[in-house]
């Protein structure tokens, strides 16, 4: 069990051993003879808690002579002097404690390292290490570990076969790499956001879906080389499937992880590509990505838009600025089907802009704005550009201020199709969603002023007029949950073989009144009181074959209305109006869709959408168009991941109210 002709002291039993990192050991007088022990003491090496019975004296005899070994060094039996018993026992200084536990332990008086095999742990600062076998060297502080490796240093989580890492520099490398990094820690922004369905009366609303964020990001490398914060992987794979093998991989020869502050990291890489069933490979055109509090755009975008962009166009997302608290996106646009029409692909007509701006101003107050131009030819700039910005922030406590800015704003109402508002700017306020007693009702409102520039037709001909308006609403509700049925289990074969969550079918009940009133600086107003009733079902859990889900949505509105908006964009001609939808499942993970909405006071189809998807567990593609709109796209969505949909180019007008997206 001992050696000191070498200088090596074995531990056989499960000890806790706990070394000075960093300590520099001084000088000593020699030693006194030694308490009559039987275990052998290590240098540098606190004992503690032994699994063995051990009395009080013998630990506390063990513990001085362990003191005295540590700060004397190695034996040298042929040139100490002679011990003096008045000598006193020098401090010795601090380090960072590192821990190591294991089952066999075994150290080196003369290397001043130990091997520790057995379930080995070692603990430093934040991190823990755990594996077979660990070498650890305390004079240059590194450690190599083989077999079964799990290295976890704050929300990362490492597993490979060979590490070697220095717990000084905080660098090293690991092979066979695999394991995640837990994204879902960073900062969210708690600036507050409006209810769901809120219905926004003023302009310029512009926003982004909620949840979906990324949560946890798994990998794999060949190899991993550590940087302290920063680590560079060899043959990456990341993937947000918790299963193997996962159903969609972002691959890369080379990439960067590299923090940029305590809410953001930098993912940079070389050549990435877009892995889907490990059969379709596409590739990604970027150059990194940055993981944040920030939901971003899809890097890439595939679109159609007859009215604006003459048909089919390519969108491509740049982060210009990308900071803590701020997001500048600027989003070049080709239009390739002009082009194709026109026969000229130099064409300044055919390359357009978008720029988003995002930024939170504290932690309960952000700004959103966006800005569009259809055309690189500047002759006609006042009837090409598209501005819309937001500012949000809480007020009275538990409801929300929205301030707005907006030039040529464009909304869909109804049977009065597209309209454009040239000019807005104003406010509204929002109060929070709050359960009206015990009758299970909830209720909400909001109130706001604007001052307006849009198309009007009070002289009998369209033209561009400015009037104030102000504009209140107040709405009732309540959802009755008719019917609920069970989740399937959580497994790749069961509730998660299609979704990234488990479905549970539903069918629920559902009404409405809405109550809103506009006075108009003229004189004019318009008041309505609407009313909806409705059924929302999805029925199946979409985890067999062939026709296991359906989701269905069917309503009916009617409203009375008083009075006439002097405004196009915001009059009501839609009295009553009939909801359907369906998206019902074909075959495997390929799914189809429509909604329809019908003025029956017009007697026509006013919107509809059509959709066909294919939906898997990690990631969903997408094709979504509009007949009446003329609007479409191909959509990318990947599950647990922070990309989103695009926020709506278009803000929709229904019973006099533009329903934005906060």
């Amino acid at each position: 069990m001992e050696n000191f002709a070498t200088g090596v002291v074995g531990l056989t039993k499960r000890y806790i051993l706990v070394a000075s990192v960093g300590a520099v050991v001084p000088s000593l007088p020699p030693l006194l003879p030694p308490p009559p022990v039987s275990p052998v003491p290590t240098p540098e090496l606190t004992l503690a808690a032994p699994v063995v019975p051990w009395s009080g004296a013998a630990q506390q005899g063990l513990t001085d002579l362990m003191r005295a070994l540590a700060q004397a060094g190695p034996f040298k039996p042929d040139n100490r002097p002679p011990a003096k018993p008045t000598d006193p026992l020098p401090v010795v200084p601090k380090g960072r404690p590192l821990t190591v536990q294991a089952d066999r332990q075994q150290y080196d008086l003369n290397r001043n390292a130990f091997v520790a095999e057995g379930g080995a742990i070692a603990r430093f600062d934040n991190s823990e290490l755990r594996a077979d076998r660990l070498e650890a060297r305390l004079n240059d502080r590194e450690v190599v570990a083989t077999g079964n490796i799990v290295f976890v240093r704050g929300d990362q989580q490492l597993q490979g076969t060979r590490l070697t890492y220095n717990y000084g520099t905080r660098q090293g490398k690991l092979e066979s790499a695999r394991g995640f990094v837990n994204l879902g820690t960073l900062d969210r922004s708690t600036a507050q956001r409006l209810p769901p369905g809120s219905v926004v009366l003023s302009l310029g609303g512009d926003g982004s879906e909620e949840g979906g964020g990324l949560r946890r990001l798994g990998f794999t490398a060949r190899e991993l080389i550590l940087n302290n914060e920063r680590w560079e992987a060899r043959d990456l794979r990341l993937t947000t499937d918790p299963f193997a093998p996962p159903e969609f991989e972002i691959t890369a020869p080379i990439a960067r992880l590299v923090p940029i502050s305590p809410t953001q990291d930098r993912l940079e890489a070389e050549s990435p590509r877009l892995v889907f069933d490990r059969v379709v490979s596409l590739p990604l055109p970027i150059a990194g990505l940055t993981l944040d509090r920030f939901r971003n755009d899809f890097p890439i975008r595939l679109g159609f838009d007859r009215q604006e962009r003459g048909g089919f166009f390519y969108q491509q997302n740049f982060d210009i600025l990308r900071q803590d608290n701020l997001n500048l996106q600027i989003s070049p646009q080709l239009f390739v089907q002009r082009g194709l029409n026109r026969g000229n692909l130099l064409d300044a007509n055919l390359v357009g802009v978008v720029a988003r701006l995002e930024a939170r101003l504290g932690q309960q107050e952000e700004v959103v704005a966006r800005a569009s131009i259809p055309s690189l030819d500047f002759g006609d700039l006042e009837n090409q550009l598209r501005i819309n910005a937001t500012y949000r922030r809480p007020i009275l406590g538990d409801h929300t201020l929205e301030t707005q800015l907006a030039y040529r704003d464009r909304l869909f109402n109804g049977s009065l199709g597209f309209q454009d508002v040239r000019g807005a700017v104003g406010f509204t306020v929002f109060s929070p969603v709050r359960p009206l007693g015990d009758t299970g009702l909830n209720w909400r409102y909001q109130a706001g002023g604007q001052y307006l520039t849009a198309e009007q037709d009070g002289t009998g001909r369209i033209t561009v007029g400015s009037l104030a308006r102000v504009q209140t609403a107040v709405t009732v509700d309540r959802r009755v949950s008719l019917w609920r049925g069970e989740p399937l289990p959580a497994t790749p074969d069961g509730g998660l073989r299609y979704t990234p969550q488990p479905l549970v079918p539903s069918l629920d009940a559902f009404w409405r009144v809405t109550g809103a009133v506009a006075a108009y600086s003229n004189g004019d107003n318009q008041s309505s009181l609407t009313g909806t009733v409705g059924l929302a079902a999805e029925l199946g859990n979409f985890s067999r074959p062939f026709l296991d889900y359906t989701r269905l949505n069917f309503s009916y509105s009617q409203g009375l209305v008083g009075g006439r908006s002097p405004f196009l964009f915001d009059r009501i001609v839609d009295r009553e109006v009939l909801s359907a939808g369906i998206v019902q499942q074909v075959f495997g993970p390929v799914r189809i869709g429509w909604e329809q909405r019908w003025s029956l006071t017009a007697g026509r189809i006013i919107d509809a959408t059509y959709t066909v998807e294919y939906q898997r567990r990690t990631y969903a593609l997408a094709l979504r168009y509009s007949p009446q709109r003329e609007i479409g796209e191909i959509l990318i969505r990947l599950s647990d991941f922070n990309w989103r949909d695009p926020p709506p180019e278009v803000t929709e007008v229904e019973a006099g109210l533009e329903r934005g997206n906060p």
